[in-house]
């Protein structure tokens, strides 16, 4: 949601900075989102309908006055990524009581696939680790699991147009319902740092998005590889937030060249974002990709060797996925951005067509 300005005070400048790497519950939102299972759920029209409806019930008139907005609002379309310390749009997480919270944990955990779910709370708990900077030894505004924001886009239903956004620092995840069909274009996920304990458990929430890239890259000839790698540097992401509707230039490697080996894992490395959504409306998108792929240019900026800093993206008239490191914090490998949209169905805009 639109709150760069705020945010912009709190970033500062690109100084190298220390975290612990251990999670801490800072915030009651961290603490129930970390406790609480994903729903079980069949994650169909009617289940996603049910936990809306559940979540609506546990607030009250003003609360639901944040969450609830028309399916066409402008706020949207004004996400961002950045951490704030604005509101303008949306329940905030860390305004919630245990039980609401626990209701938005089942709400989100229905309209996502459960290991997509997984992966935003991930990024969501490791943000939490940014709220103290050791080397200052500050509690920074803006960072962590209360500074997160729910939307919902129109009045639920089985078979009406629909929408939720949930975001915040590193995450903002675009759904966009009509019956079966889904999608979750654009979305922003990102995460600082790249791994951390929750309790005893390693979490990686971005690990496979740059081992696939390399896995492909591995895969290429030397004739394929030349064309593949554009620069010497990591380059810049170009369709992240306020660029709705921008298709930048495909470079790089004509897709049309690959061989199935290649084609199958390029396949699989786009999966990684397609698989937030439940599985069913995953399949149909997996089907569209898969039959468009050839039409895609791949690009890789910077060295080819695992570790190094480098980046990349996939450029289609129907998939864009960028995925690119940054400086912010020292070490562009432990703080990781991406971007994944269908530019021909940008919040569902070919089903609502008339």
């Amino acid at each position: 949601m639109n709150r760069i300005a705020a945010s912009l005070l709190v970033l500062g400048c690109g100084v190298s900075v220390s975290f612990s790497k251990t999670h801490k519950a800072w915030t009651l939102a961290s603490e129930v989102f970390a406790a609480v299972k994903p729903a079980e759920s069949d994650r169909s029209p009617k289940a996603r309908v049910a936990a809306a409806n559940a979540l609506i019930a546990t607030l009250s008139a003003d609360e639901k006055k944040q969450l609830l907005l028309p399916f066409n609002d402008p706020e949207k379309q004004r996400w961002t990524n950045v951490p704030t310390k604005a509101d303008d749009g949306g329940l905030r997480l860390g305004d919630l009581k245990k039980p609401q919270l626990e209701a938005a944990c089942a709400f989100l955990s229905t309209v996502m696939s459960e290991s997509g779910y997984l992966k935003s709370r991930n990024i969501m708990m490791a943000d939490d680790l940014l709220i103290r900077n050791e080397a200052r030894a500050v509690k920074r505004g803006g960072f962590g699991s209360a500074n997160y924001w729910i939307a919902i886009f129109g009045t639920p239903s089985e078979t009406e147009p629909w929408g939720v956004q949930w975001d915040g620092h590193h995450v903002a995840v675009n759904l966009t319902m009509v019956g079966d069909k889904m999608t979750n274009s654009p979305s922003f996920i990102g995460t600082q740092p790249h791994v951390f304990y929750l309790g005893k458990e390693e979490i990686a929430p971005m690990e496979n998005e740059i081992a696939y890239a390399y896995e492909f890259m591995k895969s290429l000839d030397e004739k394929q590889r030349k064309q593949a790698v554009v620069a010497a540097k990591r380059g810049r992401m170009q369709a992240g937030p306020g660029r709705d509707g921008v298709t930048p230039e495909g470079k790089g490697l004509k897709c049309d060249s690959l061989t199935k080996a290649q084609h199958a894992i390029l396949l699989k490395l786009a999966g990684l974002w397609v698989a937030d959504l439940p599985a069913t409306a995953a399949k149909v998108r997996m089907k569209e990709i898969d039959a468009h792929l050839e039409q895609a240019h791949f690009a890789w900026h910077g060295p080819f060797v695992p570790g190094s800093d480098a980046s990349y993206h996939i450029m289609a008239p129907e998939l864009i996925i960028e995925y690119t490191g940054q400086d912010l914090g020292g070490d562009p490998l432990d703080h990781i951005h991406s971007i994944y949209r269908n530019p021909k169905n940008e919040y569902g805009a070919k089903w609502l067509k008339k």
